[in-house]
Order: C-alpha cells, then structure tokens, then sequence
C-alpha cells in the first residue's frame, strides 16, 4: 500500500521532524490532519509522512554494555561538574593548610624514559611545564614547602624555574638546604593568606 493513501487511525511519523502521531481525518488530496503524540491536531502533507509499521510498538532497541555505560559515566561527571563550587578562572582554590612539603625532581631520567628524540628546548619546556604543574598542586593541596631539584647543570633550568617563581605572589624562594641536597635545588615556601 502506497504512503500517500493514509487513511483515518493510521500511525505516521513526520519525516521533516521529529515524532508522529495518528491520522484524524483525510482533509483532501495530499492532505490529511494528524494529531500528534503530544496531542496537538495539525494539518501536514501526505507526501511529509510516513506510515509507521504496526509492531512498531513491539521493537526493542537494544543498548550494549559498552554504551550503558559510556551514559552513566557522562550522567556521573555531569552530576559532579554540578556539585563543584564555581572558581574564577585562572585561580588555583585554596585548601586547609598542611604543613607537609613536597619535592620535585626535574632531572630528566626521573620524569621522561626516553628522552632521545626531544630537542633541548623540548627538553627544558617539558621540565618547566612539569614544574608548573606540581606547583599549582602543592598551592591547591595547601603545601607550606615544595623542594625544586633541578641539578648544577649549567644553570638554566634553575634560572628559568625562577623566572616562573617571580610570577607568582605569595611565594618566596631560595637556596634549598646545602647539606641535603647541595647546590642544584630550590626551596619553595608557600605563603597563606
């Protein structure tokens, strides 16, 4: 039977949007009015409907495990997103003081395996970002202290990582204890308002 010979009680879907509904009444030719399935009478053309099948009703879609759950993985970072108290952008929220310290070791044999087929500016920006970002953790965990050992070396990545300090308020740095680590580490203090 041809979709343009609909007939009233027949189930249609609308093919230009989404839902369907039930034909009422054929209005003339090419024309019919629906009443749609949130059950509003509407006139549409024949030609943008679509019979649905009987056992329409009767199709089960079927979701695999993988997919159920990808949406209850996406449903529980939303529900946590929502839960967050919002922070300004580009500031680091404060948590309660700890007193502890943290070290950080920016040789390269520590944080890369292989570090062959990185330039030396590569190198060096790697350590930096490295750095940075175990900073902003110690900040954010409430740190008094963060050790910097960076090495003797010529010299550059201890300047460069206190160039990156000098940006930063509530922080004051210095020479780490010699007789601990010698004279390739930065002290870090943390200062809370």
């Amino acid at each position: 039977m041809d979709r343009r010979t609909l007939q009233a009680g027949d189930e249609v879907s609308f093919l230009d949007e989404v839902g369907g509904g039930v034909v009422l009444h054929v209005i003339g030719p090419g024309r019919v009015m629906v009443r749609t399935d949130d059950g509003f009478e509407m006139e549409h053309a024949v030609k943008s409907l679509v019979r649905r099948n009987k056992d329409h009703a009767n199709v089960v879609y079927k979701v695999s495990d993988h997919q159920a759950g990808m949406v209850a993985a996406n449903d529980e970072r939303e529900e946590a997103r929502r839960k967050k108290p919002a922070v300004r952008p580009g500031k680091t929220p404060k948590r309660p003081e700890n007193n502890s310290f943290e070290e950080v070791d920016l040789h390269l044999n520590s944080l890369l395996e292989n570090d062959l087929r990185m330039s030396d500016g590569e190198k060096l920006e790697y350590q930096l970002r490295f750095f940075e970002r175990t900073l902003e953790s110690a900040i954010r965990d409430g740190k008094r202290k963060l050790i910097v050992i960076h090495g003797v070396g010529e010299g550059r990545l201890r300047e460069e990582v206190r160039k990156i300090l000098r940006f930063y308020e509530g922080v004051r740095f210095h020479d780490a204890d010699m007789q601990r680590y010698g004279s390739g580490a930065t002290e870090v203090e943390i200062l809370r308002h």
